[in-house]
């Protein structure tokens, strides 16, 4: 996404312009990847869903946020492209617990790959009734302790210091 920024004329993507972007997308390809671009075009529409997910909440609106939870997990799986190294394509196991989430939730709540990407984890917002069942699935397969139920606190996130 920085070398994107770079052939837009800025030091970071979240200073260019998202329809510049696709106005110069021709240009671009000349001198970036399409899966620089690709990538790119993720991080402008992740940007406008953080938004409208916050407003969501902020509404009370849990449907319209699990559904841009699961458009976002859909563009980090076609354009962000980050559930599984290409090194190691035999080794799957966040795609495998995405497609078994969604399973399990049967169009409920929303799964989406989370974190560090290739290394990092799935995120999954269970109703609160199928915690412990959907705790059960995902450690019989991924082994225990692969699964751990969070509570999101009311007051948002919080900075903590040592002092």
């Amino acid at each position: 996404m920085r070398r994107v920024a770079e052939e837009l004329g800025y030091d970071v993507l979240g200073e260019a312009d998202e329809e510049q972007f696709y106005a110069e997308l021709p240009e671009l390809r000349e001198r970036c990847t399409d899966r620089e671009l690709l990538r790119a075009a993720h991080f402008f529409g992740e940007n406008r869903r953080a938004q409208l997910e916050a407003e969501a909440l902020e509404n009370g609106d849990t449907e319209e946020f699990f559904a841009l939870v699961r458009q976002s997990g859909e563009s980090s799986a076609e354009l962000l492209q980050n559930l599984y190294s290409c090194r190691k394509p035999e080794h799957q196991e966040i795609p495998l617990a995405i497609m078994l989430s969604k399973r399990f939730l049967g169009g409920d709540g929303a799964v989406r790959v989370h974190g560090g990407g290739f290394a990092g984890t799935i995120q999954a917002f269970v109703p609160s009734y199928r915690a412990a069942d959907y705790q059960a699935e995902m450690e019989r397969i991924f082994g225990e302790k692969s699964c751990y139920i969070l509570n999101v606190r009311p007051l948002g996130g919080t900075e903590l210091t040592l002092g």
